[in-house]
């Protein structure tokens, strides 16, 4: 669901955010304030989450009701394994 803020930009009613590092923090505030955010970003050699975390995590939040977005940066579903977390949810 999304309301207008005063400037005309649509603003997410999120329980949770997940966000890649690529993700602006002007993007991040378009999302309620009160939602929880979780990176999930990755780089060489370095993952905070593991996929099958982030896949449980999403499903999870989604279970319990909440609004879930998942941000990503670059080319979802090249780069990001946007399809392989649709097909898990």
């Amino acid at each position: 669901m999304c309301s207008w803020s005063k400037e005309g930009v649509a603003v997410a009613s999120v329980g949770l955010k997940m966000c890649s590092w690529l993700v602006s923090n002007d993007v991040l505030e378009l999302v309620d304030s009160g939602a929880r955010l979780l990176y999930a970003g990755k780089t060489v050699g370095y993952h905070i989450r593991t996929q099958e975390l982030i896949h449980e995590l999403l499903l999870s939040f989604a279970e319990a009701g909440a609004n879930v977005v998942r941000l990503k940066g670059g080319d979802p579903l090249v780069f990001g394994r946007g399809g392989e977390e649709m097909d898990f949810l």
